[in-house]
């Protein structure tokens, strides 16, 4: 076969390559809507919403056989949060429940309560620390029936139990069942620490926000916080109201003017928070500041007035603006938007086409269709080069 038509060939299988990237398959009738912020046609994952454990008697962690009082723990319920936005989706457990059984003697009162667990050195290098667990079990004070058992539920935040073992970010958190007899036993329920709760609240009480809020300069976040209010007892109690707003700047208790290149407002200010149940709220954050050469970044610590029930409270509110330029997670170049939580990673061929593409300034479709017009061009040069002259003498000699 002559090299032009190889070429022709060749162009034209890399254009069909390229067409085929810019066609969409198309959806099945019975595919249902994707929600708001995701294209047509995206289903909503299964794992969003409440989600039941498949071996419901499964133990997860049991006191020692033989123990007076024997606590055992069994496979967890959990709400799997979904977060949608930038035509992506973001996906993590919000609470578990486990089931908890206790064995004891027939007609024992039995007081459950948790013990202290905290990170690990691995998890504080990266930057879990102080972070603030919500247990409750419901209920917390139980009997055993004639047969020596009682039943109870706990619920954890701002930990999850671990799928896999890691003996470098598992922790065991204690779960105790104690007697009015002394007699108690405990089980571990290991754990791994997820950066907290920013406010569990027995009462009203300030809501803080943690390690603040981390942006790139020139950009813009809207960082999700939770908070739980968990009174004492039953859930019979009425919801907190709670509103919140900026006042300015805040320098060691005094309130200063609010800065003209950073703004910090709550899309949401006023909301409830009903006993025993996480609550979400947001805080939104943009800036003007400029890069810079030589300040790593800039510091703002801003005032927020909190209504929390019938008490007031000033709470800081931490900002802290990168001024250094960032793509694709490295310094050096430029780039925008915030850093405050880890991103989503990959590794197939598509988002690194993309991420070629994008640094060079084209789309990955637009890149196809430059190599395929590459390659006919290289066709075309082919098919109307000049042919070598003919050696007319070798002509001759035949």
């Amino acid at each position: 076969m002559r090299s032009g038509t190889i070429a022709i060939i060749l162009a034209v299988l890399i254009i069909m390559a390229a067409a085929s990237v810019t066609t969409k398959p198309a959806l099945a009738q019975n595919t249902p809507p994707g929600p708001p912020n995701l294209p047509p046609g995206s289903p909503t994952p299964a794992s969003c919403g409440w989600n039941t454990p498949s071996n419901s008697t499964a133990l997860v962690a049991s006191s020692p056989a033989g123990s007076a009082v024997v606590v055992a723990i069994g496979e967890p319920s959990w709400q799997q949060d979904c977060v949608y936005g930038n035509n992506s989706m973001t996906s993590y457990p919000d609470h578990e429940v486990f089931p908890i059984a206790v064995h004891a003697s027939p007609n024992t009162a039995i007081t459950l309560q948790t013990g202290e667990a905290v990170p690990t050195a691995q998890q504080v290098a990266e930057g879990i620390h102080n972070a603030t667990l919500w247990t409750w079990f419901n209920p917390s004070t139980v009997e055993t029936d004639q047969t020596g058992i009682a039943r109870s539920n706990l619920t954890l935040a701002g930990a999850v139990m671990p799928f896999v073992p890691n003996d470098i970010a598992n922790v065991t958190l204690p779960i105790i069942a104690s007697a009015p007899t002394g007699l108690n036993g405990s089980a571990g329920l290991p754990i791994e620490f997820e950066g907290g709760v920013s406010a569990v609240l027995q009462s009203a009480g300030p809501i803080a926000f943690g390690g603040g809020i981390q942006v790139q300069a020139n950009g813009s976040a809207s960082p999700r916080f939770d908070a739980v209010y968990s009174p004492p007892g039953s859930s019979s109690s009425a919801p907190l109201q709670v509103s919140m707003s900026v006042l300015g700047t805040y320098d060691n208790g005094s309130i200063g003017p609010l800065p003209t290149d950073v703004q910090v407002s709550f899309p949401q200010p006023s909301f409830e928070m009903p006993p025993h149940s996480l609550v979400y709220f947001n805080v939104d954050e943009s800036n003007s500041l400029h890069y810079s050469n030589t300040t790593l970044a800039a510091a703002y610590t801003f005032a927020v007035q909190e209504k929390v029930g019938n008490e007031t409270f000033v709470v800081p509110l931490a900002v802290s603006v990168s001024l250094i330029e960032v793509t694709n997670g490295f310094p050096g170049s430029a780039g925008q938007g915030a850093v405050f939580g880890a991103s989503n990673s990959t590794s197939s061929t598509a988002a690194t086409l993309k991420s070629t593409s994008m640094a060079l300034g084209i789309e990955p479709v637009v890149g196809l269709g430059l190599l395929a017009l590459a390659v006919a061009g290289v066709a075309v040069f082919l098919i109307r080069r000049p042919k070598p002259a003919r050696d007319e003498r070798a002509d001759e000699a035949r």
